[in-house]
């Protein structure tokens, strides 16, 4: 990757900022949770409050799945692998990043094996 932000990257996706600010919201809360699993009640009231028309229920184990879909229920129409590799190239939420790009990579040996 080159010398583009995470933003700069977005932006030429035409992802406005409201979407910017949600989806960086999403990685940052699911990352607390890993460590804060005890404060998702609040956590997930604090993201309905910050973003009320958008539809996501953070969880502690988030799935790239669970991801991918909050993107697409929100029509956030990006490519989630190019995405979290952006954010984690970056430094941000890198574990959880490696984790949904893992969990996205076992997946889809997963299906070329059967």
């Amino acid at each position: 990757m080159n010398n583009e932000t995470v933003t700069d990257w977005l932006i030429k996706n035409s992802i406005n900022n409201e979407e910017i600010n949600f989806i960086e919201t999403v990685l940052t809360f699911a990352s607390s949770l890993k460590t804060l699993g005890s404060k998702q009640d609040v956590i997930n009231r604090s993201l309905q409050l910050s973003f009320p028309g958008k539809r996501v229920m953070t969880i502690s184990n988030l799935t790239f799945q669970q991801f991918t879909q909050i993107l697409k229920d929100n029509d956030i129409d990006l490519d989630s692998v190019q995405l979290l590799n952006h954010y984690r190239s970056q430094g941000i939420c890198i574990e959880l990043c490696e984790e949904l790009l893992v969990q996205r990579n076992s997946k889809s040996k997963k299906v070329n094996q059967d």
